[in-house]
């Protein structure tokens, strides 16, 4: 018997604009600790950022050899002491997104850059999107290891360790998704309630450890396309990120920070049968 919820839902699949909405409930404000201070970052291949906070909501940012962009809105947010989430969109490029963590205790920083700039795969069906592009999902995310004012670049190592937790986020009263993660490639996700109530997925994923119970994890959809960049703090129990994508239609682009709290539904180890713990 179909769930008739589920298909309703299902064939009304949720643009970025839907998703968008009241995701930031678990949030916390933005912060202005930044304000006032100027970063010089040195990635591994020798590019060069500069960023400096001029406002709690601006900011002017250059990269060596490219044109960047003199005052542009930003958020930004602490995760801890000394740790925070900064994201814009390129003001030069709609199609572009940077999301940086920054880590003033270790003069460390990791740039996510998401992009949907490419639409050819929008229209393939998916087997063809994986032989000709190698992934599912038509956004991309590239990743980049610096350091403020140190010769040495340090790295932020890919992770395993939240493989097997089944997580539930709140994002709002509205809008409750849970998670598991799978494997260094993918995760899976299913909303209770929201935009995608009824729908879930088996979606690309990256997984990052950032400090002692802080991680990185960036998705892709493959059916919308849109990206994600959450950094999950398991101490706080606390998510805090962004999503970024297009309307499939029209291509029109939308990014909004997100955060959610967060609890362990269950831990199940990959592969494994039986109860989960």
């Amino acid at each position: 018997m179909v769930n008739s919820a589920a298909s309703s839902a299902a064939a009304h699949w949720p643009q970025i604009g839907d998703i968008l909405q009241n995701h930031s409930g678990g949030r916390p404000d933005p912060t202005a600790d930044l304000v006032g201070k100027s970063l010089a970052v040195v990635f591994g291949e020798g590019e060069r950022l500069s960023l400096a906070f001029i406002a709690a909501d601006l900011l002017s940012w250059s990269v060596e050899g490219a044109s960047g962009h003199s005052q542009q809105p930003y958020q930004a947010f602490r995760v801890r002491d000394g740790m925070y989430f900064v994201d814009f969109i390129d003001a030069n490029d709609e199609l572009k997104s940077i999301s940086l963590w920054l880590d003033l205790t270790r003069h460390a920083v990791l740039l996510i850059e998401g992009s949907v700039a490419d639409r050819r795969a929008e229209d393939m069906n998916l087997l063809t999107r994986v032989e000709q592009t190698g992934a599912q999902s038509v956004p991309t995310l590239t990743y980049r290891f610096g350091s403020i004012g140190r010769s040495s670049v340090p790295h932020f190592p890919r992770t395993d360790k939240l493989f097997g937790k089944f997580f539930r986020y709140v994002y709002s009263d509205t809008h409750i998704y849970d998670h598991y993660y799978v494997n260094p490639k993918y995760y899976f996700w299913y909303c209770w309630h929201g935009p995608d109530a009824g729908i879930g997925e088996f979606d690309e994923a990256d997984y990052f450890e950032l400090a002692d119970d802080v991680y990185l994890i960036c998705w892709r959809e493959k059916f919308l396309p849109c990206l994600a960049v959450t950094i999950e703090d398991l101490r706080s129990m606390r998510s805090i990120g962004k999503v970024f994508g297009a309307d499939s239609h029209s291509w029109r682009t939308g990014n909004s920070t997100v955060g959610a709290t967060m609890s362990i539904v269950a831990t199940i180890a990959p592969g494994a049968a039986g109860v989960p713990a």
